[in-house]
Protein backbone atom coordinates (compact mmCIF):
# COMPACT_ATOMS: atom_id res chain seq x y z
CA UNK A 1 0.00 0.00 0.00
CA UNK A 2 0.91 3.36 -1.36
CA UNK A 3 2.04 5.13 2.64
CA UNK A 4 2.96 8.75 2.69
CA UNK A 5 3.67 10.72 6.14
CA UNK A 6 4.75 13.92 7.52
CA UNK A 7 7.81 14.76 9.44
CA UNK A 8 7.55 15.55 12.74
CA UNK A 9 10.21 16.91 15.36
CA UNK A 10 13.77 16.75 15.03
CA UNK A 11 15.74 15.53 17.81
CA UNK A 12 17.37 17.89 20.37
CA UNK A 13 21.08 17.75 19.08
CA UNK A 14 20.40 14.90 16.54
CA UNK A 15 23.65 12.95 17.96
CA UNK A 16 24.42 9.88 20.17
CA UNK A 17 28.03 9.73 21.25
CA UNK A 18 28.76 6.43 21.69
CA UNK A 19 32.61 5.61 22.91
CA UNK A 20 35.59 6.07 20.94
CA UNK A 21 33.72 6.84 17.77
CA UNK A 22 30.74 9.55 17.26
CA UNK A 23 28.09 8.05 15.45
CA UNK A 24 25.44 10.59 14.19
CA UNK A 25 21.94 9.91 13.73
CA UNK A 26 19.11 12.10 13.24
CA UNK A 27 15.74 10.56 15.10
CA UNK A 28 12.58 12.32 13.50
CA UNK A 29 8.78 11.29 14.18
CA UNK A 30 6.84 10.35 10.87
CA UNK A 31 3.09 11.58 11.77
CA UNK A 32 0.10 11.88 10.00
CA UNK A 33 -2.34 11.53 13.18
CA UNK A 34 -3.51 14.39 14.83
CA UNK A 35 -4.26 17.48 13.27
CA UNK A 36 -2.08 20.12 14.64
CA UNK A 37 -4.38 22.58 13.41
CA UNK A 38 -7.28 21.36 15.42
CA UNK A 39 -5.48 21.04 18.21
CA UNK A 40 -3.98 24.63 18.15
CA UNK A 41 -7.68 25.69 18.05
CA UNK A 42 -9.30 23.77 20.65
CA UNK A 43 -11.71 26.79 21.93
CA UNK A 44 -10.76 28.46 25.34
CA UNK A 45 -14.19 28.51 27.14
CA UNK A 46 -15.02 32.36 26.91
CA UNK A 47 -13.73 32.51 23.22
CA UNK A 48 -17.50 32.34 21.86
CA UNK A 49 -18.47 35.60 24.21
CA UNK A 50 -15.12 36.96 23.19
CA UNK A 51 -15.72 37.25 19.18
CA UNK A 52 -18.93 38.46 19.99
CA UNK A 53 -18.24 41.19 21.83
CA UNK A 54 -16.36 42.69 19.40
CA UNK A 55 -18.38 45.08 17.92
CA UNK A 56 -19.78 46.11 21.36
CA UNK A 57 -18.79 49.77 22.80
CA UNK A 58 -16.84 49.47 26.08
CA UNK A 59 -15.90 52.08 28.76
CA UNK A 60 -12.72 50.46 30.44
CA UNK A 61 -9.90 52.77 32.02
CA UNK A 62 -7.32 49.65 31.34
CA UNK A 63 -8.64 48.24 27.59
CA UNK A 64 -6.17 45.84 26.07
CA UNK A 65 -5.13 47.10 22.16
CA UNK A 66 -7.01 45.65 18.88
CA UNK A 67 -4.57 44.58 15.94
CA UNK A 68 -7.63 44.32 13.10
CA UNK A 69 -6.39 42.57 10.58
CA UNK A 70 -8.40 42.24 6.94
CA UNK A 71 -12.11 43.39 7.12
CA UNK A 72 -13.76 43.80 10.77
CA UNK A 73 -16.58 45.39 12.59
CA UNK A 74 -15.21 46.60 15.97
CA UNK A 75 -16.82 48.51 18.52
CA UNK A 76 -14.30 49.94 20.03
CA UNK A 77 -13.44 51.55 23.71
CA UNK A 78 -14.79 54.90 24.77
CA UNK A 79 -11.44 56.78 26.13
CA UNK A 80 -13.64 60.13 27.04
CA UNK A 81 -17.15 61.89 27.12
CA UNK A 82 -18.11 65.22 27.59
CA UNK A 83 -21.15 67.32 26.58
CA UNK A 84 -20.60 70.51 26.03
CA UNK A 85 -23.24 73.63 23.94
CA UNK A 86 -26.06 75.61 25.36
CA UNK A 87 -28.05 73.60 28.14
CA UNK A 88 -25.46 70.60 27.45
CA UNK A 89 -26.81 70.17 23.60
CA UNK A 90 -24.17 68.31 22.61
CA UNK A 91 -22.17 65.03 23.95
CA UNK A 92 -18.78 63.92 22.92
CA UNK A 93 -16.96 60.59 22.68
CA UNK A 94 -13.70 59.45 21.49
CA UNK A 95 -13.88 56.02 20.66
CA UNK A 96 -10.73 54.30 19.84
CA UNK A 97 -10.69 51.35 17.32
CA UNK A 98 -7.56 49.83 17.06
CA UNK A 99 -3.81 50.30 18.32
CA UNK A 100 -2.07 51.42 15.27
CA UNK A 101 -2.92 53.10 11.81
CA UNK A 102 -5.74 51.46 9.56
CA UNK A 103 -6.71 51.67 5.81
CA UNK A 104 -10.08 53.37 5.74
CA UNK A 105 -13.61 53.65 7.39
CA UNK A 106 -16.56 51.38 5.68
CA UNK A 107 -19.34 52.10 7.86
CA UNK A 108 -21.02 52.89 10.96
CA UNK A 109 -23.68 51.64 12.97
CA UNK A 110 -25.74 52.74 15.71
CA UNK A 111 -26.84 49.61 17.44
CA UNK A 112 -28.43 47.60 14.62
CA UNK A 113 -29.11 50.89 12.20
CA UNK A 114 -26.06 51.75 9.58
CA UNK A 115 -26.37 55.78 10.21
CA UNK A 116 -22.90 56.43 7.76
CA UNK A 117 -21.71 54.43 4.75
CA UNK A 118 -18.30 55.03 2.52
CA UNK A 119 -18.20 58.86 3.18
CA UNK A 120 -22.18 59.50 3.64
CA UNK A 121 -24.59 59.56 6.22
CA UNK A 122 -27.68 57.66 5.84
CA UNK A 123 -30.89 59.59 5.32
CA UNK A 124 -30.96 62.48 8.12
CA UNK A 125 -28.53 61.10 10.50
CA UNK A 126 -25.94 64.51 9.24
CA UNK A 127 -28.47 66.69 10.99
CA UNK A 128 -27.82 64.67 14.73
CA UNK A 129 -24.12 63.37 14.30
CA UNK A 130 -21.22 64.50 13.32
CA UNK A 131 -17.76 62.30 13.04
CA UNK A 132 -14.11 62.97 12.73
CA UNK A 133 -12.50 59.94 11.33
CA UNK A 134 -9.02 59.27 12.45
CA UNK A 135 -6.87 56.34 10.97
CA UNK A 136 -3.90 56.42 13.27
CA UNK A 137 -1.59 58.49 10.67
CA UNK A 138 -2.79 61.78 12.52
CA UNK A 139 -0.50 64.34 14.25
CA UNK A 140 -2.68 66.92 15.47
CA UNK A 141 -5.63 66.03 17.61
CA UNK A 142 -9.40 66.56 16.79
CA UNK A 143 -10.04 70.42 15.75
CA UNK A 144 -13.66 70.22 16.73
CA UNK A 145 -13.25 68.50 19.49
CA UNK A 146 -10.49 70.86 20.87
CA UNK A 147 -12.80 73.95 19.65
CA UNK A 148 -15.88 72.40 22.05
CA UNK A 149 -13.95 71.34 25.21
CA UNK A 150 -12.14 72.81 27.64
CA UNK A 151 -10.25 69.34 28.82
CA UNK A 152 -8.88 67.67 25.21
CA UNK A 153 -6.51 70.23 24.30
CA UNK A 154 -3.91 70.47 21.20
CA UNK A 155 -1.96 68.08 22.51
CA UNK A 156 -3.88 64.87 22.36
CA UNK A 157 -3.08 63.43 18.97
CA UNK A 158 -3.61 59.41 20.08
CA UNK A 159 -0.51 59.20 17.82
CA UNK A 160 -0.19 55.41 16.22
CA UNK A 161 -4.15 54.94 17.04
CA UNK A 162 -7.38 54.85 15.05
CA UNK A 163 -10.33 56.30 16.46
CA UNK A 164 -13.59 58.34 16.20
CA UNK A 165 -14.36 61.98 17.90
CA UNK A 166 -18.26 61.92 17.72
CA UNK A 167 -20.33 64.57 18.30
CA UNK A 168 -24.36 63.67 19.40
CA UNK A 169 -26.94 66.37 19.54
CA UNK A 170 -29.64 65.75 21.59
CA UNK A 171 -32.89 64.34 20.31
CA UNK A 172 -35.61 62.79 22.09
CA UNK A 173 -36.78 60.51 18.85
CA UNK A 174 -33.27 59.34 17.39
CA UNK A 175 -32.01 58.61 20.62
CA UNK A 176 -35.28 57.79 22.81
CA UNK A 177 -33.49 54.71 24.61
CA UNK A 178 -30.36 56.90 25.31
CA UNK A 179 -26.56 56.40 24.52
CA UNK A 180 -26.49 53.57 21.68
CA UNK A 181 -24.38 50.77 20.92
CA UNK A 182 -21.80 52.31 18.29
CA UNK A 183 -19.66 49.98 15.90
CA UNK A 184 -17.62 50.59 12.99
CA UNK A 185 -16.74 48.27 9.65
CA UNK A 186 -13.50 48.86 8.79
CA UNK A 187 -10.25 48.08 6.57
CA UNK A 188 -7.30 46.72 9.23
CA UNK A 189 -3.53 46.74 8.93
CA UNK A 190 -2.05 47.43 5.87
CA UNK A 191 1.07 45.20 5.63
CA UNK A 192 4.24 44.43 4.12
CA UNK A 193 4.28 42.23 0.85
CA UNK A 194 8.21 41.02 0.83
CA UNK A 195 7.36 39.86 -2.87
CA UNK A 196 6.99 43.10 -4.44
CA UNK A 197 8.09 45.51 -1.51
CA UNK A 198 4.77 47.18 -0.82
CA UNK A 199 2.81 48.17 1.73
CA UNK A 200 -0.75 48.14 1.50
CA UNK A 201 -4.12 46.40 2.78
CA UNK A 202 -4.52 42.69 2.82
CA UNK A 203 -6.99 39.88 3.63
CA UNK A 204 -3.93 37.42 2.74
CA UNK A 205 -3.54 35.41 5.50
CA UNK A 206 0.10 34.47 5.22
CA UNK A 207 0.98 38.09 5.05
CA UNK A 208 -0.83 39.19 7.81
CA UNK A 209 0.96 36.78 10.02
CA UNK A 210 4.33 37.89 8.74
CA UNK A 211 3.11 41.27 9.54
CA UNK A 212 2.64 40.08 13.08
CA UNK A 213 5.61 38.26 13.16
CA UNK A 214 7.85 41.35 12.14
CA UNK A 215 5.82 43.89 14.61
CA UNK A 216 7.72 45.26 17.34
CA UNK A 217 5.41 46.86 19.22
CA UNK A 218 2.57 44.28 19.70
CA UNK A 219 4.07 40.65 17.96
CA UNK A 220 6.60 38.77 18.09
CA UNK A 221 8.69 41.73 17.03
CA UNK A 222 11.45 39.15 14.84
CA UNK A 223 13.76 40.60 12.39
CA UNK A 224 13.15 40.33 8.62
CA UNK A 225 16.40 37.81 8.62
CA UNK A 226 14.97 35.30 10.97
CA UNK A 227 11.73 34.65 8.75
CA UNK A 228 12.45 32.64 5.46
CA UNK A 229 10.96 34.89 2.87
CA UNK A 230 10.57 32.24 0.00
CA UNK A 231 8.04 30.52 2.55
CA UNK A 232 6.01 33.75 2.89
CA UNK A 233 5.80 34.19 -0.99
CA UNK A 234 4.84 30.53 -1.73
CA UNK A 235 2.23 31.24 1.60
CA UNK A 236 0.57 33.79 0.29
CA UNK A 237 0.43 32.86 -3.31
CA UNK A 238 -1.67 29.36 -2.18
CA UNK A 239 -3.79 31.66 -0.19
CA UNK A 240 -4.44 33.97 -3.09
CA UNK A 241 -5.20 30.79 -5.28
CA UNK A 242 -8.96 31.05 -6.25
CA UNK A 243 -11.01 28.33 -5.38
CA UNK A 244 -14.43 27.01 -7.60
CA UNK A 245 -17.62 27.61 -6.14
CA UNK A 246 -20.55 24.77 -6.11
CA UNK A 247 -23.09 27.91 -6.40
CA UNK A 248 -20.96 29.53 -9.23
CA UNK A 249 -17.95 32.26 -9.14
CA UNK A 250 -14.64 31.82 -7.18
CA UNK A 251 -13.12 32.78 -3.68
CA UNK A 252 -9.84 33.32 -2.67
CA UNK A 253 -8.56 29.77 -0.94
CA UNK A 254 -7.83 31.54 2.32
CA UNK A 255 -8.27 35.06 3.90
CA UNK A 256 -8.27 36.80 7.59
CA UNK A 257 -10.32 39.08 8.61
CA UNK A 258 -11.11 39.53 12.35
CA UNK A 259 -9.19 41.39 15.83
CA UNK A 260 -5.98 39.61 17.04
CA UNK A 261 -6.32 41.07 21.08
CA UNK A 262 -2.98 42.34 22.78
CA UNK A 263 -4.83 39.94 25.89
CA UNK A 264 -3.90 36.98 24.41
CA UNK A 265 -0.54 35.81 24.31
CA UNK A 266 1.62 35.97 21.26
CA UNK A 267 1.53 32.18 20.72
CA UNK A 268 -2.18 31.87 21.65
CA UNK A 269 -2.71 34.94 18.84
CA UNK A 270 -0.48 32.96 15.87
CA UNK A 271 -2.63 29.76 16.33
CA UNK A 272 -5.11 31.89 15.53
CA UNK A 273 -4.20 33.17 12.70
CA UNK A 274 -2.04 30.28 11.36
CA UNK A 275 -6.01 28.30 11.54
CA UNK A 276 -7.19 30.79 8.93
CA UNK A 277 -5.19 29.60 6.46
CA UNK A 278 -5.20 25.97 7.83
CA UNK A 279 -1.31 26.28 8.16
CA UNK A 280 1.59 25.91 10.50
CA UNK A 281 4.60 28.07 11.51
CA UNK A 282 8.17 25.96 11.60
CA UNK A 283 11.24 27.16 13.06
CA UNK A 284 13.67 25.33 10.47
CA UNK A 285 17.38 26.29 10.35
CA UNK A 286 17.61 29.48 12.22
CA UNK A 287 14.58 30.75 10.33
CA UNK A 288 10.86 30.89 10.84
CA UNK A 289 8.68 29.53 7.99
CA UNK A 290 5.22 30.01 6.90
CA UNK A 291 3.41 26.95 5.45
CA UNK A 292 -0.34 27.93 3.85
CA UNK A 293 -2.52 24.52 4.23
CA UNK A 294 -1.68 22.60 0.58
CA UNK A 295 -1.19 19.29 -0.29
CA UNK A 296 2.61 19.03 -1.35
CA UNK A 297 4.28 16.03 -3.49
CA UNK A 298 6.79 14.20 -1.43
CA UNK A 299 10.07 14.63 -2.15
CA UNK A 300 11.47 11.70 -0.39
CA UNK A 301 11.44 8.17 0.15
CA UNK A 302 12.58 6.78 3.40
CA UNK A 303 13.58 2.99 3.04
CA UNK A 304 15.34 -0.11 4.57
CA UNK A 305 18.58 1.95 3.22
CA UNK A 306 17.77 4.61 5.52
CA UNK A 307 16.52 3.46 8.34
CA UNK A 308 18.66 2.73 11.22
CA UNK A 309 16.88 1.18 13.94
CA UNK A 310 13.58 -0.37 15.08
CA UNK A 311 10.57 0.94 13.80
CA UNK A 312 7.60 1.96 16.23
CA UNK A 313 4.01 2.04 14.97
CA UNK A 314 0.68 3.12 16.40
CA UNK A 315 -2.03 2.21 14.60
CA UNK A 316 -4.46 4.17 15.93
CA UNK A 317 -5.38 7.62 18.19
CA UNK A 318 -7.22 7.50 21.41
CA UNK A 319 -11.05 8.64 21.05
CA UNK A 320 -10.66 11.61 22.70
CA UNK A 321 -8.56 12.61 19.60
CA UNK A 322 -10.41 11.36 16.85
CA UNK A 323 -13.64 13.11 15.39
CA UNK A 324 -15.92 12.59 12.68
CA UNK A 325 -17.23 16.18 13.03
CA UNK A 326 -16.59 19.78 13.14
CA UNK A 327 -18.85 22.63 14.48
CA UNK A 328 -18.41 26.02 15.29
CA UNK A 329 -19.04 29.96 15.67
CA UNK A 330 -17.97 32.47 13.27
CA UNK A 331 -18.57 36.17 12.85
CA UNK A 332 -20.45 36.52 9.43
CA UNK A 333 -20.00 38.97 6.98
CA UNK A 334 -23.00 37.90 4.98
CA UNK A 335 -24.94 39.03 8.48
CA UNK A 336 -23.45 42.16 9.34
CA UNK A 337 -20.40 40.15 11.32
CA UNK A 338 -22.91 38.71 14.03
CA UNK A 339 -22.05 35.43 15.74
CA UNK A 340 -23.22 32.26 13.81
CA UNK A 341 -22.88 28.86 13.05
CA UNK A 342 -21.04 27.94 10.17
CA UNK A 343 -22.71 24.50 8.65
CA UNK A 344 -21.43 21.55 10.84
CA UNK A 345 -19.56 19.19 8.84
CA UNK A 346 -19.60 15.39 9.46
CA UNK A 347 -18.59 12.11 8.13
CA UNK A 348 -20.95 9.88 8.21
CA UNK A 349 -18.84 7.08 6.73
CA UNK A 350 -16.52 7.98 10.16
CA UNK A 351 -19.96 8.45 12.67
CA UNK A 352 -20.46 4.78 11.47
CA UNK A 353 -17.13 3.65 11.94
CA UNK A 354 -17.23 5.51 15.82
CA UNK A 355 -20.52 4.38 16.41
CA UNK A 356 -21.88 7.78 17.24
CA UNK A 357 -20.94 11.66 16.39
CA UNK A 358 -18.01 13.36 17.76
CA UNK A 359 -18.07 16.61 17.15
CA UNK A 360 -15.18 18.93 17.54
CA UNK A 361 -15.85 22.87 18.68
CA UNK A 362 -13.97 24.53 16.71
CA UNK A 363 -14.46 28.45 16.70
CA UNK A 364 -13.32 30.52 13.78
CA UNK A 365 -12.30 33.87 14.70
CA UNK A 366 -10.46 35.34 11.60
CA UNK A 367 -13.02 33.51 9.24
CA UNK A 368 -15.64 35.19 8.30
CA UNK A 369 -17.17 33.97 5.25
CA UNK A 370 -19.42 30.52 5.50
CA UNK A 371 -17.96 28.96 2.75
CA UNK A 372 -14.48 29.34 3.52
CA UNK A 373 -14.92 28.24 6.97
CA UNK A 374 -16.66 25.36 5.87
CA UNK A 375 -13.48 24.44 3.60
CA UNK A 376 -11.12 24.89 6.79
CA UNK A 377 -13.17 22.58 9.15
CA UNK A 378 -13.12 20.14 6.44
CA UNK A 379 -9.61 19.48 5.92
CA UNK A 380 -8.99 19.36 10.02
CA UNK A 381 -11.77 16.70 10.09
CA UNK A 382 -10.08 14.54 7.68
CA UNK A 383 -6.85 15.51 8.70
CA UNK A 384 -7.89 13.86 12.17
CA UNK A 385 -8.63 10.25 10.98
CA UNK A 386 -5.06 9.97 9.39
CA UNK A 387 -4.79 6.89 11.85
CA UNK A 388 -1.62 5.85 11.34
CA UNK A 389 1.36 7.38 13.23
CA UNK A 390 5.20 6.07 12.84
CA UNK A 391 8.68 6.77 14.34
CA UNK A 392 12.02 5.49 12.78
CA UNK A 393 15.29 6.03 13.09
CA UNK A 394 17.34 7.11 9.98
CA UNK A 395 21.00 8.01 9.70
CA UNK A 396 21.98 11.80 8.08
CA UNK A 397 19.90 11.37 5.53
CA UNK A 398 16.95 12.55 7.26
CA UNK A 399 18.92 15.95 7.75
CA UNK A 400 17.69 16.93 4.25
CA UNK A 401 13.83 16.55 6.21
CA UNK A 402 12.14 19.84 7.89
CA UNK A 403 8.66 19.70 9.90
CA UNK A 404 5.73 19.20 8.06
CA UNK A 405 7.69 17.43 5.07
CA UNK A 406 5.80 15.26 3.52
CA UNK A 407 7.90 12.08 2.87
CA UNK A 408 7.13 8.86 1.10
CA UNK A 409 7.73 5.27 3.27
CA UNK A 410 8.83 2.29 1.64
CA UNK A 411 9.39 -0.90 3.79
CA UNK A 412 9.11 -4.53 2.22
CA UNK A 413 8.46 -6.26 5.95
CA UNK A 414 5.76 -4.06 6.67
CA UNK A 415 4.02 -3.63 3.54
CA UNK A 416 4.55 0.25 2.52
CA UNK A 417 5.08 0.95 -0.60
Amino acid sequence: MAVALVAGLVSVGGAIIANAGINLFVAFAIGAGLSMVSRALMPSPDLGSQMSGRSVTSRDAAHSRKIVYGRARIGGNLVYLESSGADKKYLWLVIVVAGHEIDAYEEVWFNDIKIWDGGSFVGDWGSYVSIGFHKGDQTTADSALVAASSKWTSDHKLLDTAYMAIQLTYDVDKFANGLPNISTVLRGKKVLNPATSTTAWSQNPALCIYDYLRDTKYGLGESAGNILTSSINAAATVCDETVALAAGGTQNRYTMDGVVDTASSIKSNIDSMLGAMIGRLVFSSGKFEIHAGEYLTPNYTVDQSVAVGEISIQTKQSRRNAYNGVKGVFLSEQDNFILADYPAQISSTYATQDGDPIYLVMPLPLTVNNISAQRIVKLALFRSRQQDAITILCNLSALLFKIGDNINVTNARLGYS
